[in-house]
């Protein structure tokens, strides 16, 4: 939750200092670095199943190796992608209408994210929640700390960027030590991969983040591309808004996986945690919604200023939108931490329908935001269904 709230302060900075056209292209920077990490987003649940997994056993050799295979595997993957956004920058920046320069910045962006990210599923799962906190904070706050600092001599589109890269520095950093130092003096075992196991827990986990991910950021770059840089502007502001909803209950999966992952690897009933859930998601999204619908004017002017106030009637519907993924997030995220996967096919189906519609037919952003909506509504019930179908299988057999 602090780097959730750091993050608005961020764009809340960002969007007065820099304005609608270039707030939109910050906005999209951010987006593309979210959809750029999404292969690699996909392991991260599935890291975070098999070190709890561990955990349960008290196994912590077998989490010491590992961290070192983690560590050695995305190392690699990290140049890979400083290098791609090398490659790439003309095409990207093309498409995004863009300057070349950025795109390799948000290259190195996404190495640093990785780190961060990956050895964050690993504490996760060991449920070492004060390392996991501290660097959720950590980042949020030096992103806010750096921001500030530039924007005293005159934020420019590259001075924002910069302090986003830091906050994920910071973060990557504050996550590394504790760990560190809790196996150091831990032999290292090797960690024997079950690929068709692990596979399968990719399969789900895949799905998972490909919603997230492309449903949390690609309507932006669609939108940063088919409409113009006033359009883009107003509607990186309803999606900084309406996402709000979605990040308050952000912590839930996790939570969920760990527990849910631990419960079922010792034989226990899960279901009580899922409901716990869902409920907490429920009620704080009814909530929410309805803050939007009577107030959004007030979060609107506290984020971005006066100059976004066009982006008014897109936030309750885009509010709602986000309270739905929230759902369905955690819904998938208990699927891969019991390996219940049957809702994989039915949802990757109704995320790349929902994004089709999208680049079809976007007479306005209205109409974009509604299209967003029903294409969460269709994901959660895809979801629901294929995971009360499959426990019910699993109970009868």
């Amino acid at each position: 939750m602090v780097l959730s709230i750091c993050g608005f302060v961020f764009h809340a900075i960002a969007s007065r200092c820099l304005g609608v056209d270039a707030y939109g292209a910050l906005y999209a920077l951010i987006s593309l670095m979210g959809i750029a990490g999404m292969p690699v987003a996909v392991f991260t649940p599935v890291i975070t199943k098999f070190s709890a997994e561990f955990t349960a056993l008290h196994d912590d050799g077998h989490v010491r190796g590992l961290i070192e295979l983690i560590v050695r595997v995305f190392a690699v993957v990290g140049a890979v992608y400083v290098i791609a956004g090398v490659l790439l920058a003309a095409p990207l920046a093309s498409y995004l209408h863009v300057a070349t320069w950025e795109i390799p910045i948000v290259g190195v962006m996404v190495a640093v994210g990785i780190a961060s990210g990956t050895l964050r599923a690993i504490s996760q799962g060991v449920h070492a929640y004060g390392t996991y906190a501290s660097s959720m904070a950590g980042e949020g706050i030096t992103k806010v700390l750096g921001l500030g600092a530039i924007a005293f001599g005159g934020l420019t589109l590259f001075g924002g960027t910069l302090a986003f890269l830091c906050g994920l520095a910071a973060g990557a950093v504050v996550v590394a030590l504790p760990l560190l130092r809790r196996y150091q003096g831990i032999a290292a075992q090797v960690v024997v991969l079950d690929w068709p196991r692990i596979f399968a827990t990719i399969g789900g986990a895949l799905v998972l983040t490909v919603t997230m991910t492309c449903i949390g950021f690609a309507d932006v770059l669609l939108v940063k591309h088919y409409f113009d840089p006033q359009q883009a502007g107003l509607y990186a502001a309803a999606s900084l808004s309406g996402k709000i909803l979605m990040y308050f209950v952000g912590f839930v999966p996790a939570v969920l996986i760990p527990q849910a992952t631990h419960r079922h690897a010792r034989g226990e009933q899960t279901r009580k945690i899922l409901w716990a859930a869902v409920l907490f998601i429920g009620v704080v999204s009814v909530i929410g919604i309805f803050a939007y619908k009577v107030a959004g004017i007030v979060l609107l002017h506290l984020l971005v200023g006066r100059a976004f106030d066009a982006a008014l009637p897109l936030l309750p519907t885009y509010a709602a939108a986000m309270a739905a993924l929230a759902v369905t997030n955690s819904l998938a995220s208990y699927g891969v931490a019991t390996h219940r996967l049957a809702f994989a096919v039915p949802l990757l189906v109704a995320v790349l329908a929902t994004l089709a519609l999208i680049a079809a037919v976007h007479p306005s952003l209205a109409a974009v935001v509604g299209e967003l909506l029903i294409g969460n509504l269709v994901m959660l019930g895809a979801v629901a269904v294929s995971l009360g179908a499959q426990g019910l299988r699993e109970a009868r057999a």
